[in-house]
């Protein structure tokens, strides 16, 4: 990471077990994270911080 640049928070690939999630992996870039949306299925989620980046939190209800 580039100490003298911003600070940007990393995304998280989530896995969801009985409403559960625990992270399978960190991502440092938004091309490599959002690369591996497409093989993706229900039973995971990709955050960046606080925020759900995909599935959209209106596309399921399943993390309410």
């Amino acid at each position: 990471m580039d100490e003298n640049g911003p600070y940007r928070e990393a995304y998280r690939l989530e896995r969801i077990v009985r409403g559960a999630a625990s992270i399978i992996v960190t991502f440092y870039s938004a091309k490599e994270a959002l690369k591996i949306i497409p093989s993706l299925n229900d039973n995971y989620r990709l955050m960046q911080g606080d925020r759900q980046i995909w599935p959209s939190e209106g596309s399921s209800g399943r993390h309410r």
